[in-house]
């Protein structure tokens, strides 16, 4: 069973151009999660790709709180979120998420926002990474919070409480997705389930939701999606990918459980196909957790199937008109946490690192064929395209790699990036580093963030 409902009549949509463009940024900023087209991908020239042997040039480092979010980089801001004590409150007292705006060329703090709700014991820390388009910031706590903040002072515009306003439930490890704009909608997740609402909720039967848009610019609720999936799955960790897919836009949504192509406008469900239990080896409560986002070359969507507590697949989907298939699927495309990264006609990935001892391989498979170009062991990380070339982040170290399809090539390793003390978690590697304006920007669990001079030839 599906359902979505519309409550206010869509603007004129120019939908197909903004999936196809990502955000406007200046420049080469990066302005939002896997940055301006939302897939991982950098257009910047002319940055520093052969390190000295110094190392990199730490241009200065500020504590922002502990945390996985990376950062967004607009008009000479930069805006993360993380764990701090409150304003005023103790040091060493509770924390709070909160929303960092720094100076892109001092890392001076300009302002810091705090999001009001509970934060999560499990994995501490700050999850999705602000977006920011003009001069609106768009932020989602963990606690179900989306907030609409004028970026020159962090005043609240508008927000969204999905737990107080829409009666959304509480989800193991908190919200984690990154808000998502398309057209005049900003889009996040929501666990809306009408038959188990908490006390005093307002939903009402029939309302239920996983996925919801709202108008960017006053927060009012233009439409909410459902499909039964969404009860089971665990979608609430990413949002979807923006498309166009047989030449209409689309929205790809990877719910945990299933896979469902979305119409941005209204939220209808234009096609879906459902993951096994077999696939998901759902047991003792397990179910499909998916923490990135679905990537898309032509009519072929490629996600992530990860069980909680569990080792996962990549699994590659085509699509033509409301019918979908599967092409093909791989266990190394577990990445869980990281999305992949496609280059002519290839998929990318580093898998996930399942143990302290395990470290995950990079990966190079053909979209269309499924088949395995190369594979490099212990590799690990989280990765960005840049100017052909992958930047990866180990957690304390940046490796430069040569994108190829023909094998694995190192160009560059950095030396350990952070002092002790610094970065005392191992978790620090699931944090995409991002490369803006010259400038690269590497944070640790733990909450330090260092910018490092990349600018030159």
């Amino acid at each position: 069973m599906s359902r979505q409902r519309i409550l206010a009549k869509p603007v004129v949509w120019v939908i197909a151009v903004v999936l196809v463009t990502g955000l406007v940024a200046h420049a080469d900023d990066w302005p939002q999660f896997r940055g301006p087209g939302r897939d991982g991908i950098s257009k910047e020239t002319g940055w520093l790709a052969r390190w000295p042997d110094s190392g990199l040039k730490t241009l200065w480092k500020h504590q922002v709180g502990r945390g996985y979010s990376c950062v967004a980089v607009s008009a000479g801001r930069v805006y993360t979120l993380g764990l701090l004590p409150q304003a005023g409150a103790d040091p060493k007292g509770p924390v709070q998420e909160t929303v960092s705006c720094l100076e892109e060329s001092s890392g001076k703090t300009l302002w810091q926002f705090g999001i009001p709700g509970t934060v999560e014991k499990a994995f501490p820390g700050s999850r999705s990474t602000p977006t920011i388009e003009g001069n609106r910031a768009f932020v989602y706590g963990q606690a179900g919070g989306l907030y609409c903040l004028e970026t020159a002072t962090g005043k609240v515009v508008w927000q969204k409480s999905m737990m107080r306003d829409l009666g959304a439930q509480k989800v193991v490890y908190g919200y984690a997705a990154s808000p998502l704009i398309v057209g005049e909608l900003v889009l996040a997740p929501a666990r809306i389930i009408a038959n188990m609402p908490p006390k005093d909720s307002p939903v009402k039967p029939g309302e239920n939701a996983l996925l919801l848009a709202f108008n960017k610019k006053t927060g009012d609720e233009v439409w909410r999606t459902y499909h039964e999936s969404f009860h089971l799955g665990g979608g609430y960790y990413a949002c979807p990918t923006a498309c166009v897919i047989g030449g209409k836009p689309c929205l790809a949504y990877h719910t945990g459980n299933a896979c469902l192509g979305l119409d941005p406008a209204t939220g209808k469900i234009l096609w879906k196909h459902a993951f096994s239990d077999d696939d998901l080896k759902r047991a003792a409560g397990r179910h499909g957790i998916t923490a990135q986002e679905p990537v898309v070359l032509g009519n072929r969507v490629l996600c992530c199937i990860h069980p909680d507590n569990s080792n996962g697949l990549g699994v590659c989907l085509e699509v033509e008109g409301d019918r979908v298939r599967e092409v093909w699927r791989d266990i190394l495309l577990d990445n869980y946490t990281c999305s992949y990264i496609l280059w002519k006609g290839h998929v990318f990935g580093i898998t996930h690192n399942d143990t302290a001892s395990r470290v995950g391989p990079m990966y190079c498979f053909d979209v269309m064929s499924g088949r395995k170009k190369w594979e490099q062991k212990d590799a690990g990380g989280s990765m960005i395209l840049v100017d052909g070339k992958f930047l990866t982040f180990t957690g304390n170290r940046l490796v430069l790699i040569e994108a190829s399809t023909e094998g694995y090539k190192e160009l560059a390793r950095s030396r350990e990036l952070f002092l002790p003390g610094e970065n005392t978690a191992r978790d620090s590697d699931r944090i995409n580093p991002v490369l803006s304006n010259g400038r690269i920007y590497c944070r640790s669990q733990t909450g330090m963030l260092l910018c490092l001079d990349a600018s030159g030839g």
